[in-house]
């Protein structure tokens, strides 16, 4: 008794598996949600100044800085000063202050890109002469709508503050380092294609990126090329890395509508530069705030900002001093699998590693799983046959092979019932109020967990109860439907590494160990007691008689009485034994027992007298019709503990530590038109699969349980289908554009046959403001709060600016100002403004030069109506400025002038839009196209097309007297409702354009 009560805790019984089970899963979440936080700063930073960095962080995003703002040039100055020094103080440091690197390219967009670059290049030459130095790169431009804080203040600030750390003589590193301050990434990554053209790019072969893809939270290592750079992370100076191959993936597939310098790094140029290895280290958290206002240290807070700021800093310096130190560089190409465990430690493997375990699990389980079902078999029938009363079938083998398969489909039907149930909580959200993850995504998640746990457990309870498998117990009978599921996972995740290099389904290797342990468990208790068992608490029916059922059957049978000191004699009638077991019982003859007439003694409650089929006897007080043998189950202790501790943790840490990573990354991207059925999909998958490992005990959960689970979804649905899906903390995001046509006079001169000169004098000004954001948002709830939208026509296209998104717009008399000398106020003023020139020259039938100036900018745009198969941009050391009208036109420049970067090439069909940027203000654009003759018009049928040039200072971004101003932008800051943020949705804030035609 004493033993019996010690081993009750480890009974297979509801209270004991609820309460391990609950403990196990609250634990797990618990320990997700607190890790994914950020860490405190250390009070020992081993050399780093967090200070001085947290400094150069605020310094750098007092005010947008985007390149089109002399806000830029500040920046620029601020990095010059903290670098100058260190190349001053030590001879292993140089100094690169890039005013050369130009470059010309075809972006992925299909336009031409002509970029004149103004990075900033710190190197530390390494103690070894080698070409495998490391690529530290940042941008310090930010966006015009945000200040950049994590995009990419604290890329820059974390730089700086490492070039001061590894500067010094005595950490001076084995191999070479390079700073990369690089300009223009915000728009087309411009700055790392000028990378290329930098001597120093031959002396790296790994890099680090530091990116912003968010606003705040713990950075995360977005994505790597190789196990080597990979690798460098799990050094043991990173203290808390965060790692996961998945996202890396999920770019690959395009599933992240995101684009940073890491490609440009990785893909390298074609004939000139191979691609660099290496990994984005980037923030994605709250992307509510990304490209806002509140991408700064006030958005974030104080205190999270130096913490954010600290965990990229950690990180940057013990990678960095791994692959600048260490014996092998980090240039292993092999792919790897990568994962963090509670941002404690990273887990990394090489992917062929894990491609041959799985082969190994995939062959290996199956036949130790089949080897130890025959053994259960084996002695289930040797018991069968050894005990004394044998077990005869005289059932048809089709009801004994159905008998067989009953049981097995439960495991299915519950996932099959799963599967539907999230569907349906998919559409509810879908229609309902489908953007409530933005702004209540922990509610969300909490409500998909739920009702996974539900729609799981329910099913094989009632089929427990209803349907009870009687020829082995619904434990063993699940566990072996688990790990046949988990074998098909294994096989998902064999084939995607095999084909497409995907690791994605790492977590399936662990499922599927965790589950032919389980199973290996299960089949050695079965076989230990000779038999599956059943869920009646008898032999199975499979290997077992009605009568060997009966005779093992335990515990007591409804309506039994014992009644001591009382002797019952029947008589001895032919074929009764002696203890009154008739004979004929077994050979199913119906024979009446006579009793004998009562007595005194007899009771005065009509009693009757009961025998089992194995001959036992008792007095019972129900009619004969009344009573059943009802067995007990066989209790079990212990061997349930090891298969939940084998299944339940492992594979909730590692799915859950996805599912938040997942819901943090996607959940505020409904706003950027991205399709909530993905941000719910993946809720509903992860959520389902966290709660599959405890269907083999799901018969053992209370009720209550689930009535309390039920009726915490049932509140929590209510809440979240009916409330607004935005909030002044995760607020909604709209981009702004304002569009200025200038309707210009065409004046054209001729000084010689041979010249064609015209030239676009602006005329009038029609000015137009855009705002694109979800529909049913910008243009119900935001649009008509805007003054000037009211005395406007309003409007809006579906098909907007962006995919998925709505384009309202309107006219407007708030005119921009490309001069902070001119007054906003005056209309007439602004309309007088030059704010672009435009020339063309018609050199011969398929060539013209375009003459692009835009005032107080450094950004235009050129938009062609046909395609143009040739593009260069004429340098002052050509000798080309604009053309005088009374001078011929020059001879055309060679094809093979047309120098593009290696692998950006100018496509078969041609480009329809060039961007121009320049390194310094007021630069007239000289542009030499070419297009091919169409029809039948050998000779040319010329070109037209628009004229852009870009602006993005305005007065509330504190622009000094020589900014811009952009009213129309300022409106809409002023009056848009709380719950929203503005962004920009181009390069410019504002587009100046006029035609032209050559």
């Amino acid at each position: 008794m004493r033993l019996r009560k010690l081993a009750e805790p480890f009974k297979f019984a509801p209270t004991q598996v609820s309460v391990l089970t609950v403990f196990i899963y609250v634990l797990v979440f618990a320990s997700v949600l607190i890790r994914d936080e950020l860490p405190n700063v250390p009070k020992n930073t081993k050399g780093i100044n967090l200070d001085r960095a947290f400094e150069a962080l605020s310094t750098i995003t007092s005010r947008p800085h985007p390149y089109l703002s002399h806000a830029n040039d500040a920046v620029r100055a601020y990095i010059l000063s903290r670098l100058i020094p260190l190349a001053v103080q030590h001879s292993h440091v140089e100094l690169s202050d890039d005013q050369i690197s130009n470059v010309t390219y075809i972006a992925r967009g299909g336009f031409a890109v002509y970029f004149e670059g103004t990075n900033v290049l710190l190197k530390i030459q390494g103690t070894e002469q080698a070409h495998d130095g490391v690529l530290f790169s940042c941008h310090y431009d930010s966006v015009s709508s945000a200040p950049g804080a994590t995009d990419d203040g604290m890329g820059v600030a974390t730089l700086l503050e490492m070039a001061e750390y590894l500067s010094a003589p005595e950490r001076r590193p084995r191999r070479t380092a390079v700073f990369f301050f690089n300009n223009g990434e915000e728009d087309q990554l411009n700055g790392a294609h000028a990378y290329f053209e930098h001597p120093w790019s031959n002396l790296t072969s790994v890099f680090i990126n530091l990116e912003g893809a968010a606003s705040g939270g713990r950075p995360l290592v977005f994505r790597s090329t190789s196990y080597g750079p990979a690798h460098s992370v799990k050094s043991g100076s990173v203290k808390n890395p965060h790692a996961n191959v998945l996202t890396s993936e999920a770019f690959s597939l395009g599933m992240i509508r995101s684009a940073t310098d890491y490609e440009i790094y990785a893909r390298g140029v074609k004939g000139a530069a191979a691609g660099l290895q290496g990994f984005d280290f980037a923030f994605y958290k709250n992307r509510a705030y990304y490209h806002t206002p509140r991408d700064s240290i006030p958005g974030m807070g104080h205190a999270e900002t130096r913490k954010a700021l600290w965990a990229m800093l950690e990180t940057v310096r013990g990678s960095g001093l791994a692959l600048l130190n260490d014996e092998v560089p980090g240039t292993d190409t092999s792919a790897p699998i990568y994962f963090d465990l509670f941002g404690r430690s990273l887990i990394i493997l090489p992917m062929s590693s894990v491609y041959a375990a799985n082969i190994v699990l995939l062959v290996l389980g199956p036949l130790s799983t089949i080897g130890l079902l025959v053994w259960v078999v084996l002695a289930a029938k040797k018991r069968s046959q050894f005990e004394a009363t044998p077990a005869s079938h005289n059932e048809p083998k089709w009801r004994i092979a159905a008998k067989a398969l009953l049981g097995w489909e439960r495991f299915w039907v519950s996932l099959v019932f799963a599967a539907l149930v999230q569907v349906g909580l998919v559409a509810g959200f879908l229609n309902l109020n489908p953007n409530i993850v933005h702004s209540h995504a922990y509610v969300v998640l909490s409500i998909f967990l739920g009702l996974s746990f539900l729609a799981l457990v329910l099913p094989l309870q009632a089929l427990h109860f209803v349907v009870p498998p009687t020829f082995a117990s619904q434990k063993l009978t699940t566990i072996l439907s688990l790990y046949i599921f988990t074998w098909i996972l294994l096989v998902a995740s064999t084939v995607l590494i095999s084909t497409r290099q995907f690791g994605s389904l790492y977590w399936a290797t662990f499922f599927n160990v965790g589950a032919w342990l389980a199973t290996v468990l299960e089949l050695v208790r079965a076989g230990r007691r000779r038999d599956p068992g059943n869920e009646r608490g008898t032999y199975s029916f499979l290997f077992s008689s009605t009568e060997e059922r009966e005779v093992r059957a335990e515990g007591e049978v409804p309506g039994r009485r014992l009644v001591r000191g009382v002797l019952h004699e029947a008589p001895d009638h032919e074929g009764t034994s002696i203890n009154g077991a008739r004979a004929g019982a077994r050979d199913g003859e119906d024979e009446d027992i006579v009793e004998t007439e009562p007595t005194e003694i007899t009771p005065l409650i009509h009693q009757h007298r009961r025998q089992t089929q194995g001959g036992g006897e008792y007095i019972g007080v129900n009619g004969p019709n009344d009573v059943e043998v009802v067995g007990k189950s066989a209790d079990e202790y212990g061997w349930w503990i090891g298969q939940v501790l084998l299944l339940v943790p492992a594979l909730a840490i590692l799915l859950f530590q996805l599912e938040l990573l997942l819901l943090n990354a996607t959940m505020h991207t409904l706003v950027d038109g991205s399709s909530p059925l993905t941000v719910y999909s993946i809720l509903a998958l992860f959520s389902t699969l966290i709660f599959v490992p405890i269907t083999p005990f799901a018969h053992k959960l209370p009720q209550a349980l689930n009535v309390v689970v039920a009726g915490v979804v049932i509140l929590l649905l209510a809440v979240t289908w009916s409330i607004f899906p935005f909030t002044q903390q995760w607020p909604f995001r709209v981009y702004f554009q304002q569009s200025v046509e200038l309707v210009p006079s065409t004046l054209a001169f001729s000084a010689n046959s041979a010249t064609n000169v015209s030239i676009m004098v602006p005329q009038a000004v029609r000015a137009e403001t855009t705002l694109t954001a979800l529909k049913g948002y910008v243009d119900h709830y935001i649009v008509p709060d805007i003054p000037s939208s009211r005395r406007s026509n309003v409007v809006c296209n579906p098909k907007g600016l962006r995919p998925d998104l709505m384009t309202c717009r309107w006219a407007s008399d708030l005119l921009p100002s490309p001069s902070g000398n001119l007054s906003a106020s005056s209309v007439a003023a602004l309309k007088k403004s030059k704010w672009v020139d435009v020339q063309t020259t018609r050199l011969n039938e398929t060539r013209a030069i375009i003459s692009l100036r835009g005032e107080n900018t450094r950004g235009c745009r050129l938009y062609f109506d046909s395609p143009v198969s040739f593009i260069y941009v004429h340098q002052a050391s050509d000798g080309d400025t604009v053309l005088p009208p009374s001078l011929p036109a020059p001879a055309p420049v060679p094809f093979e002038k047309m120098r593009l970067q290696g692998g950006y090439d100018m496509p078969a069909n041609g480009i329809k839009e060039a961007r121009l940027w320049s390194r310094t203000w007021d630069r007239t654009f000289v542009v030499e196209v070419g297009w091919e003759p169409t029809g039948s018009d050998k000779t040319g049928e010329g070109l037209s097309g628009r004229a852009a040039c870009e602006y993005a200072e305005y007065a509330s971004a504190l622009g000094g007297p020589e900014t811009g101003r952009i009213p129309a932008f300022e409106e809409v800051k002023q009056f848009l409702p709380l719950w929203v943020l503005p962004t920009k949705v181009a390069d410019g804030l504002v587009e100046v354009w006029t035609k032209f035609k050559v």
